[in-house]
């Protein structure tokens, strides 16, 4: 019979004591264990964070017939019982830092009575710390803190706010510093770490494990384990006519260290596919954070590199600024965009989506953000499109796109520049299943477009109020088709003009090479 999927799940005593598929993780658990004291890890959303908090707890409560039969059960290690502080920012209020700093009071005050300790509050800061030495009397205490980012990456939408809760967890996090000689163990986890460059600067003893080598997979499933954890599953999905291949293509793809080349699945789109059995965009149900869309509206041209794009060290891992972020930076630390390549001449990294899901569902997504299209009708329109495009019809292709246009709400073209509308085309196709690849380089410029398809390759310059011939020219005098006269396809050139005043393209002018 097979094991129940745990899709949800995020306790361990749950999964194991109720027959759930387990994918043993622990001899990594046993690693940070035994070989540190203060750990720091991020991974996106829904990759198993919180399931990792409850086994950390879980083990250092002392439960050792629980993981009987996994890896740690069998590995040396004492099995002491501490007292733990369970830290989970998803059940914190964070709308403003005074519901922030209350919250966090009554969760010190819930967790010592739980204890069978009673605590004085003068204080955010002395309230933790008198937590911490209370329940130290019962043995040296453990902190886990889950998502400890939350009360900032959901305020990035209003700096005043997300520049508070900064301010005071920061404050929060200072204590620890003063009470090493009570703490075992402490790890914080979270789905960014912009926030951590300057969060953590009072207790900077903290371990950063998430781009190391060792802990590539830790989080998320690596094929081998798929293949060894879910069987049965697997069988039934080749039933239905899919494949593992379909399966990496939608789903594997993460990919955490620069150092190896190792990837993973993300775990909650992986039980959810061996589940419903069909493809599907099952990690993106909640939709594109509105921080992502505030600043695609606010600089639409930093939208247009994404796939493809370098970015250095110090850009993904070491800024903060809330009012100033670097959409890749965040879409990287957010699991929308992961490594593909690391240049280590120039130390810089190469990065794009992970997968077709993550892909396909952030520009429907954004597409309905931007323009209030749904996926529906997108999804309905993609056929026609590739249909123009492939038989090179391109008059009835800048047609159907302007339809989409003429329903974008008036007011999102305000104050808008050549850079949103070509952000809006680029999305449009995305959404639509047609590969693009924007800002392409050459010896002499930058392309604007390039899409390629089975016989045919086409190469957009775009020009706003002014005439597409000299879009066009534009391709010619600076040779972009050289870059691609070897392809052996059917070769477009197109020069398109944006209107301001009709809000869609207004003109296009073509030149085609065989």
């Amino acid at each position: 019979m097979n094991k129940k999927l745990p899709v949800g799940i995020q306790t361990i005593e749950t999964i194991i004591e109720d027959g759930y598929v387990y994918v043993d993780k622990t001899d990594f658990i046993h690693t940070l264990i035994t070989t540190g004291k203060y750990y720091f890890l991020i991974r996106p959303r829904r990759f198993g964070k919180s399931l990792l908090v409850s086994t950390l707890s879980a083990i250092f409560r002392g439960k050792k017939s629980l993981f009987k039969g996994y890896k740690i059960y069998s590995l040396p290690l004492g099995w002491n019982s501490h007292p733990v502080i369970h830290l989970d920012f998803t059940q914190v209020v964070t709308s403003n830092s005074q519901e922030l700093h209350d919250s966090l009071l009554r969760t010190f005050h819930t967790i010592a009575k739980e204890s069978g300790k009673s605590i004085e509050t003068p204080s955010l800061k002395e309230g933790f710390s008198n937590l911490v030495k209370a329940l130290s009397l019962d043995g040296k205490v453990v902190i886990l803190v889950d998502e400890y980012d939350k009360p900032i990456v959901d305020r990035l939408n209003n700096h005043d706010v997300a520049e508070a809760n900064r301010e005071l967890l920061k404050s929060l996090f200072e204590t620890l510093k003063g009470l090493d000689a009570y703490l075992q163990f402490v790890f914080i986890t979270g789905v960014s770490k912009f926030a951590q460059v300057s969060l953590f600067s009072g207790f900077n003893n903290l371990l950063d494990i998430t781009t190391q080598q060792e802990y590539a997979t830790f989080l998320g499933y690596t094929e081998e384990e798929i293949l060894n954890y879910f069987p049965d599953y697997l069988s039934e999905i080749r039933k239905r006519g899919l494949s593992l291949e379909q399966m990496r293509e939608w789903y594997n793809g993460y990919r955490f260290s620069r150092r190896s080349s190792a990837t993973v699945y993300n775990p909650h789109s992986t039980l959810n596919f061996l589940i419903a059995k069909e493809l599907g965009s099952f990690w993106f149900r909640t939709g594109t954070p509105s921080f992502l869309i505030k600043l695609i509206r606010e600089a639409p041209q930093e939208l247009l590199p994404l796939s493809g794009c370098m970015a250095s060290e110090k850009e993904l891992l070491d800024s903060y600024n809330s009012k100033s972020m670097s959409l890749k930076a965040l879409m990287w630390q957010t699991g929308y965009l992961t490594f593909q390549k690391h240049d280590a001449d120039l130390n810089l990294f190469q990065l794009d989506f992970p997968n077709k899901e993550v892909r396909g569902a952030f520009f429907d997504s954004l597409v309905y953000d931007l323009v209030k299209l749904d996926s529906g009708r997108t999804t309905l329109a993609s056929a026609e499109c590739k249909r123009y495009l492939e038989k090179r019809q391109v008059d009835l292709f800048f047609q159907l796109i302007n339809l989409f246009f003429a329903n974008i709400p008036y007011n999102l073209f305000q104050d808008t520049n050549e850079a949103f509308y070509h952000a809006i085309f680029l999305s449009l196709l995305e959404a639509m299943g047609i590969r693009v690849h924007a800002e392409q380089k050459t010896n002499l410029g930058r392309i604007d477009l390039v899409v390629e398809l089975e016989k045919s390759l086409y190469i957009f310059e775009f020009k706003l109020n002014q005439s597409a011939k000299e879009a066009l020219q534009q391709i010619l005098d600076k040779n972009y088709l050289e870059k691609y006269s070897r392809y052996g396809k059917h070769l477009l050139l197109i020069g398109a003009s944006f209107n301001s005043k009709t809000r869609n393209i207004s003109e296009w002018a073509i030149k085609e090479r065989t």
